[in-house]
C-alpha cells in the first residue's frame, strides 16, 4: 500500500482530496497534516475584515473533511523531511513515512522588526482573531502596498467608519500602490483610496520602529498602536532544514510537473514553491487554485506510472480586489472596472468555492 502525505490544507490539496473521493482506491493511504483543525479561505479575508462574513463562512473543518473522506488527519506541522529515507518529522515529535509527499503550506510575511505591537495574520488560522484585534486599535498601521495591504486597509477603513468613526487606519507603501499591477491600475487604486478617504503614504520605506511611531526614509514620523507587516512573502523553514533545493528566498524549487528538482515523489504548490521555469511568477492564490487539478493528476500519474501534465501559468488572469463598502476593483489584462458589480462577482465566486468544498467534503 502506498502512503500519500499532504502537508497543509490549502486549495490545491482540497482538490487532491476531491479527486481521491471520486476515484476511491484501496491501495493507497492518505494522511493530511495541518497546524490547525481549520483551513481559512484567504479570498474572503477582506470581507471578514469589513464584517460581511462570519468566521464559519470562511473556514473549512479539516478534521471533519478527513473523517468524511476516510483519510487520517493530524493537527501538526512538518518541520523537517528526510527525502532519502522518505520520512517527515512533525513539530510534536511524531514521524510519518511516505511514498509521496506534497506541500501546500503557503508563505509567511517578511518582517525584520520585533515587537509585541506587530500583528501576525499568517499562518492563516491566526487571521480572524488577530485581525479583529488589529482593526479595533486606535492607530493601526499597515506596511505594504500590494494586493493584501490595499485590500485590508480599505476593508478596515470601511469597518471603522461604521464602528469607530474618528479612528483611522494608515497604509504605508515603499512603492506606488499595487505597483506590480502596472501604472494604470496603480493610478486607479490611488484615486479610489483617495475618494474613500483612506490615509496612505506611497514611495516611502519604513527604516525604523520606535515605541509608538515609525520613521520613514523621508524622515516622516507615523504614530501607531499596532502594525501589520505585509511587505512580501517569505518561506517556511522546513525546506531549508530538509536540505531540499530552494530558490534564494527559501521556496522549494519545482519543475513544470510541480515536483521537487531532485525528488520526483515530493511535490509543492502555491506560495511555498517556485517554478524553475517561471521564477518571477508572483505568489498569487490564483495559481494555487489552478495548480490543484494538475497536482491531483500528477500524483495519480506517479502512482500508476502514467504521463504527467505540465502546469502552464497564464500570462494574465482575472483579479478582483475588495475596496470596502461592498465594492471591488476588477482587472484583467488592460481592462479594469470598479464598483458594486465586481464585488458581487467576487462574492459569487468565493461563495461558490466554499459551498462546493463544504458540500463535496461534508
Amino acid at each position: 500500500m502506498k502512503r500519500i502525505v499532504l502537508a497543509g490544507g490549502g486549495h490545491a490539496h482540497l482538490t487532491v482530496i476531491r479527486m481521491l473521493l471520486d476515484n476511491k482506491r484501496n491501495d493507497i493511504e492518505v494522511i493530511l497534516i495541518s497546524p490547525s483543525t481549520y483551513q481559512y479561505y484567504s479570498g474572503m479575508f477582506s470581507g471578514y475584515t469589513e464584517g460581511l462574513y462570519q468566521e464559519n463562512d470562511i473556514r473549512i473543518d479539516l478534521s471533519k473533511l478527513a473523517e468524511f473522506s476516510s483519510i487520517s488527519f493530524y493537527e501538526d506541522e512538518i518541520i523537517k523531511v528526510d527525502p532519502d529515507k522518505k520520512m517527515a518529522y512533525g513539530l510534536s515529535g511524531q514521524q510519518w513515512s511516505f511514498d509521496i509527499l506534497s506541500f501546500n503550506i503557503g508563505s509567511r510575511y517578511t518582517n525584520k522588526h520585533t515587537s509585541t505591537q506587530i500583528i501576525d495574520v499568517k499562518p492563516n488560522f491566526l487571521f480572524t482573531k488577530n485581525i479583529e484585534q488589529f482593526r479595533s486599535l486606535e492607530k493601526p498601521v499597515i506596511v505594504g502596498g500590494g494586493a493584501s495591504g490595499v485590500e485590508l486597509a480599505l476593508s478596515i477603513h470601511a469597518w471603522k467608519r461604521k464602528h469607530q468613526p474618528g479612528s483611522q487606519v494608515r497604509l504605508i507603501s515603499s512603492q506606488p500602490l499595487l505597483h506590480s499591477y502596472g501604472e494604470r491600475t496603480s493610478n486607479q487604486i490611488r484615486k479610489i483610496a483617495s475618494q474613500k478617504g483612506l490615509s496612505f503614504t506611497e514611495n516611502e520605506k519604513v527604516i525604523q520602529q520606535q515605541a509608538d511611531f515609525l520613521v520613514t526614509d523621508h524622515q516622516r514620523q507615523i504614530p501607531y498602536s499596532g502594525i501589520l507587516w505585509l511587505t512580501g512573502p517569505t518561506a517556511a523553514n522546513v525546506f531549508y532544514h530538509s536540505q531540499l533545493e530552494t530558490d534564494h528566498r527559501g521556496f522549494l524549487l519545482v519543475n513544470d510537473f510541480l515536483q521537487s528538482k531532485r525528488y520526483s515523489n515530493i511535490f509543492a504548490v502555491g506560495d511555498c514553491s517556485t517554478l524553475i521555469n517561471h521564477p518571477a511568477l508572483p505568489k498569487n492564490g490564483v495559481y494555487a487554485v489552478r495548480q490543484g487539478p494538475i497536482l491531483a493528476h500528477n500524483i495519480s500519474a506517479l502512482l500508476e506510472d502514467k504521463s504527467f501534465t505540465p502546469f502552464k501559468p497564464q500570462s494574465r488572469f482575472l483579479a478582483i480586489l475588495s475596496t470596502g463598502d461592498q465594492e471591488a476593483l476588477l482587472t484583467y489584462g488592460h481592462f479594469s472596472t470598479h464598483g458594486k458589480f465586481p464585488w458581487r462577482l467576487k462574492n459569487h465566486i468565493d461563495q461558490t468555492f466554499m459551498n462546493k468544498t463544504k458540500g463535496t467534503l461534508g
